[in-house]
């Protein structure tokens, strides 16, 4: 049994020692090779990269929206909250305000108001958006589809997806319904300037 285990390592050995003059003399044909590869796992990567971002966006959004809804859980609604009551009050971490900006970590801006244009929101309102503009189809996609937690899904009234092709509105039990399922919005998403608004209760 010993010299089976020996004979076996020294075999091991010699094909390690053969492999740097093998890789010397066939560097071009392994570097071909290996190309195709790479860049798939590049790709993949950039993708995963890319995907994370957007859930971490999407979770930095709820949870800006969990200091807003704790701001007012003691007023009768959320009259005159927009983006600039929030930043003036200091209703939401420092680390998120930027030169009069809300930003989220992937460096994307949100408003917070009323519709898309975040609009100081009027007297008896019981929900506000937080709108997210300039999307291309693949974050369009991804943001509208990004899976929600059972707290989140609770504290979400509605989500709208808007472009110049139209307004295609997801509610719970509406014609297009909440939650998102995955590539239902591949057709509503447009190549450009996509806004998405969460409506938030």
């Amino acid at each position: 049994m010993t010299m089976l285990v020996t004979y076996l390592q020294n075999i091991a050995l010699r094909f390690l020692s053969l492999f740097p003059k093998f890789f010397f003399h066939h560097k071009r044909i392994i570097t071909k090779a290996l190309i195709p590869f790479i860049i798939i796992g590049g790709g993949f990567y950039a993708c995963t990269a890319a995907q994370r971002a957007v859930l971490t966006d999407v979770s930095q959004i709820f949870s800006l929206s969990d200091e807003i809804r704790t701001y007012y859980v003691d007023k009768p609604d959320y009259w005159g909250l927009d983006t600039a009551s929030l930043i003036k009050n200091h209703i939401i971490p420092r680390r998120h305000v930027h030169k009069k900006k809300i930003i989220l970590s992937s460096g994307k801006q949100i408003l917070v108001g009323n519709g898309i244009n975040a609009e100081p929101v009027m007297p008896m309102a019981q929900t506000f958006d937080i709108v997210l503009p300039n999307l291309n189809k693949a974050q369009c996609i991804s943001y509208a589809e990004a899976p929600l937690n059972n707290e989140n899904s609770l504290k979400l009234y509605s989500l709208e997806i808007v472009n110049s092709a139209g307004s295609y509105l997801f509610e719970w039990g509406g014609k297009r319904s909440l939650p998102i399922s995955k590539y239902s919005t591949k057709d509503l998403c447009l190549d450009r300037n996509n806004t998405l608004i969460w409506s938030i209760k």
